[in-house]
Formats: structure tokens, C-alpha cells, sequence
């Protein structure tokens, strides 16, 4: 079994390969993901499973490709947390960034919340 820090890179490669049936297989049945009020959603939205997979999908269609440079990694027990700079390529071939932080708690071996603090650029 691969460690936290492991898995959490393993998901977020899961993540940016589009494949919202991969991404799955890293959630927790009962998982919530929190994402902070950021220039993309100003009120800040909480996602369930099926959420989460409409909002790959959606990602998917927009983004031709995007990717996660995690700067730091640090783990506590089954929190992990992630200090990322996220860059995304729209299919027109502009790009966006953002710098993130991502608090990820880990239950039952799959992905039971996570906290999104994305700095949009």
C-alpha cells in the first residue's frame, strides 16, 4: 500500500488525466470537497461524488490539458497537505494558473474530504 503523500500524488495525476473513472477510484463513498470562495466560484461550492464527477467531466471538455506542481508536501496522521501551482491549457491554447492549497484527509484508504484554497492569477 503506498504511502499518503504517494497516494495523494497518485490522485492527482488521476486528476489531470481526464479519466473521471480513475478519479473515482480514489473516493471515499462518503466524500465532501470544499472549495473556498476563488475568482472561478466567488461563494465557494461544496461537491459530493456525483459532483465531483459532473465537474471532471466539465473540466475535462474545457481543459486540454492541466497540470500539478506540488511545491511541498506534508503529511500528519491521514491529513496531507499540498502547496501546488496549477496550470491548465484550454483547448483555444490559453492558459491559467493558480496557486492552491489542498488539505486532503484520508479515510478507509480513499479520499474522505478535501479543502480546496485556490489563488486564481
Amino acid at each position: 500500500m503506498p504511502s499518503h503523500k504517494e497516494f495523494v500524488s497518485e490522485y492527482l495525476r488521476a486528476i489531470e488525466s481526464h479519466d473521471v473513472d480513475r478519479v473515482a477510484t480514489f473516493l471515499h463513498p462518503e466524500v465532501e470537497v470544499v472549495e473556498h470562495p476563488n475568482k472561478i466560484n466567488p461563494a465557494g461550492v461544496r461537491y459530493d461524488r456525483s459532483a465531483l464527477r459532473a465537474a471532471g467531466e466539465r473540466g475535462a471538455s474545457a481543459l486540454a490539458s492541466e497540470r500539478y506542481d506540488v511545491r511541498a508536501m506534508t503529511c500528519e496522521g491521514a491529513r496531507v497537505v499540498a502547496q501546488m501551482l496549477w496550470t491548465a491549457t484550454l483547448h483555444d491554447g490559453r492558459t491559467m494558473t493558480a496557486h492552491i492549497c489542498s488539505v486532503i484527509e484520508i479515510r478507509d484508504g480513499k479520499i474522505w474530504r478535501q479543502e480546496q484554497y485556490d489563488c486564481f492569477g
